[in-house]
């Protein structure tokens, strides 16, 4: 789950968005979320990424998909 968490974050850096199709797996990360919340929170406060933005061309966004 660890590895689901840190690519959703990186898809949020890139301003993409990420859904779950298959029940078990959301439920399953949820879980993982809520056991993990704290650590997460600690790693939120340190994040230093600035901008949601980083692919722009023209003012246009850029995705990688």
């Amino acid at each position: 789950m660890h590895f689901y968490w840190r690519v959703i974050e990186e898809l949020k850096m890139l301003g993409e968005t990420w859904m779950f199709n298959d029940p078990s797996l959301a439920r399953s990360y949820e879980k993982w979320v809520l056991k993990n919340a704290d650590a997460i929170a600690l790693i939120q406060m340190f994040d230093t990424f600035e901008s949601p933005v980083i692919f722009e061309y023209q003012g246009l966004m850029h995705s990688l998909n």
